[in-house]
């Protein structure tokens, strides 16, 4: 049942304080001006209640954004098993931490999460192109979580919100890759460059198909030069790899050793030794040296798959050797260039005939 409470305010005014009390609820209270607005609240709260509706109560109203990324940082996240996941999922809270924080959960809807969306893609990457719609969902990904954990587990939201935002338009499965004439521009780029870094990585990179991180924070003590492996502690998946180096990558590594007259540390050098060389502008231009338009470093390692797959590699074999967990991703290179699956299909038309 409700109870309006009439009171008088320090300005000698009048006020209205209603409270809405019902078994198994918590109380629900707000203050009005008038009295009028106090029985329609009051009225409708109960209905509401009456019938499962979740109403916030003045806590709830109370409550921000930040408080429950801050709570599901320290209370869930711990529980999960992938520390690299974890770090993911701490970096991209931060964002909503700082640019919705100051939300508080009964104005927490999906509108909230569309506008976010806006502004999410407004932001660009290090190399100043704009997020991908993969990268935008990976955020509300985030934030969804967050949201689910106080609706599921914590009963603070009546819905999880960022359900009903429409999710950002991601990539229709085009990978971009290095034609034969391409690839000879990129590496006639690289040997040109005054940093000799940047041939070694972008040789790495397609040699292995690791990705840009793994390769930059890379030591000496990671390189296995009797086996000819890279050994990556930290990968996407959570799971150590040791990477075989085969051909020119072999000898590109040993002519950077052989450069580097400490042969410990960092294998690309940086100013100092807190960090490696950060490679971002020698690969853009090497890159625009090459004249490759709409490429990625990353699209190197997209490079590798669809070589290994145009050479014959299973999927199993392609997700093995780039250190994919399942064959989803794999299964995309196979789509790139039809010229090998014509040959495939090409060993069977003796077998059809006529008969087609």
């Amino acid at each position: 049942m409700a109870t309006i409470e009439k009171r008088t305010t320090g300005t000698g005014g009048t006020s209205y304080r209603v409270k809405v009390r019902l078994k198994g609820e918590k109380p629900r209270t707000r203050t009005f001006k008038r009295l009028t607005d106090a029985r329609a609240w009051a009225a409708k709260v109960e209905s509401d209640l009456g019938h499962g509706v979740f109403v916030p109560t003045t806590a709830d109203r109370r409550i921000t954004f930040a408080d429950l990324i801050d709570r599901f940082i320290a209370e869930y996240l711990p529980t999960k098993k992938n520390n690299r996941d974890k770090a993911g999922t701490v970096a991209l809270l931060a964002w909503w931490r700082e640019q919705y924080g100051h939300t508080t959960l009964d104005r927490l809807k999906a509108r909230v999460f569309s506008e976010a969306k806006v502004e999410l893609a407004k932001r660009t990457n290090r190399y100043g192109d704009p997020i991908s719609g993969a990268t935008i969902n990976r955020y509300l990904a985030a934030a969804s979580a967050v949201c689910k954990w106080a609706w599921k587990v914590e009963g603070l939201l009546p819905a999880n919100p960022v359900l009903s935002a429409p999710k950002a338009a991601e990539s229709n499965g085009v990978i971009r890759f290095l034609s034969d004439d391409e690839r000879k521009a990129l590496f006639k780029a690289c040997r040109e460059s005054a940093d000799p870094n940047v041939h070694l990585l972008v040789t790495l990179a397609l040699a292995t198909g690791a990705r840009y991180s793994n390769l930059r924070f890379l030591r000496w003590e990671d390189v296995d030069l009797v086996e000819w492996e890279l050994v990556i502690e930290r990968t996407k998946n959570g799971e150590p790899r040791r990477i075989p180096v085969v051909g020119g990558a072999q000898a590109a590594l040993q002519a950077q050793l052989e450069r580097d007259p400490t042969g410990d540390g960092w294998v690309f050098k940086g100013r100092t030794d807190a960090a490696p060389a950060n490679m971002d502008k020698p690969w853009r231009f090497v890159r625009d040296a090459a004249g490759l338009e709409d490429f990625r470093f990353h699209d190197l390692r997209h490079t590798t798959a669809t070589y290994l797959t145009d050479c014959g590699a299973t999927l199993a074999q392609v997700a093995a050797a780039l250190g994919q967990s399942t064959l989803v991703m794999a299964l995309r290179y196979s789509h790139q260039n039809t010229d090998h699956v014509r040959a495939t299909l090409a060993g069977i038309a003796d077998k059809l005939g006529d008969e087609a």
